[in-house]
């Protein structure tokens, strides 16, 4: 027997007698901390939304999860930046309703928003209220609508900059409702909601969190999901006045396409661990959305099914970036 096989001979028979590899094992993931990429600028509501998840995560993953801020491009700046990194769930993103509403207001991105992420979970939901003026007399949606049928294109409504999820929601319920309003757009949901309480717009749509501190001196019309929501109490669903009315704006967690399953399920199972956390579900309702966590299935047909039908809304509208 050579040098070679013998050595090769007595290594099989100590790994037979250990029963242990003869190689180094891979560490456990994640044995470094994870970079959570967001598509927005820090202190937003989406930011916040972001921060508390990492937080609660990290605590599940027993690693530490840190928000890296991209803002630019209504998130495809972001967006693409996590689709070309290694798909080894070190960089994650917080999807939102924005990413599937912006790819289709771009001539040209630089990944493929249908094809570029793995889906990990849904973590919340949200409505958004329809207000409108003291001063325009309407009290509720039916007057909303009636108004807006009577005079088309008389109305005015703020909803954030366009391309907005309130911006899309207004558009939706045009649709729906067969009616005709002016958008005037604004910077965000806080301007709108100052423009709103000075009368110089009709209707705002907006988030909760940006709609709340004017409830007072304002009228709350309706929620903008298919049903009654306890961030919302006493305020109608939409829907009971105008038929199929339903836009939610919702948050998910991804990553890069060709992430290992045993990796996606082990943060799908930090997703859920952190959702189960009373605090984390207190500091969501406080920003306007409600926890729920879902499998990487589910996320997968939510993320397609919206990217599809926001396609048909930005198209049929011809809304462009502005840049």
């Amino acid at each position: 027997m050579n040098r070679f096989n013998f050595m090769l001979t007595c290594l099989a028979a100590v790994s037979s007698l250990t029963g242990a590899p003869t190689f180094a094992q891979q560490p456990a993931y994640p044995d470094r901390p994870i970079r959570l990429v967001v598509g927005f600028s820090a202190g937003g509501g989406a930011d916040n939304v972001a921060r508390a998840l990492a937080d609660a995560m990290g605590r599940a993953l027993g690693q530490s999860v840190i928000v890296d801020n991209k803002p630019g491009a209504g998130t495809t700046l972001a967006a693409g930046v996590v689709a070309r990194s290694p798909a080894d769930g070190y960089t994650l993103m917080l999807l939102t309703s924005t990413n599937t509403i912006s790819p289709s207001m771009y001539k040209s991105l630089s990944y493929d928003p249908a094809t570029g992420f793995n889906m990990i979970s849904t973590i919340a939901h949200g409505p958004m209220l329809i207000a409108a003026s003291k001063e325009s007399g309407i009290r509720t949606l039916a007057d909303l609508v009636a108004r807006a049928k009577k005079e088309p294109g008389k109305l005015n409504y703020g909803a954030g900059g366009v391309g907005t999820t309130p911006h899309l929601a207004a558009l939706v319920l045009q649709r729906d409702a067969g009616i005709q309003m002016t958008h005037i757009p604004y910077k965000g949901g806080s301007e709108t909601a100052v423009a709103l309480v000075g009368s110089q717009i009709d209707v705002q749509f907006g988030t909760p969190p940006a709609v709340a501190p004017i409830a007072s001196r304002a009228n709350i019309l309706a929620v903008t999901t298919a049903r009654r929501t306890e961030l919302a109490p006493g305020v109608p669903a939409g829907a009971e006045t105008v038929k199929g009315y339903e836009v939610a704006s919702w948050y998910g967690i991804g990553g890069p396409a060709g992430m290992p399953k045993d990796v996606i399920r082990k943060l799908s199972k930090a997703v859920h661990t952190a959702m189960a956390d009373d605090r984390l579900r207190k500091q969501f309702a406080l920003l306007g959305v409600e926890a729920s966590a879902g499998t990487p299935e589910e996320a997968d047909k939510l993320y397609a099914s919206e990217l599809a039908r926001w396609s048909v809304i930005v198209r049929s509208e011809n809304l462009k970036a502005d840049n």
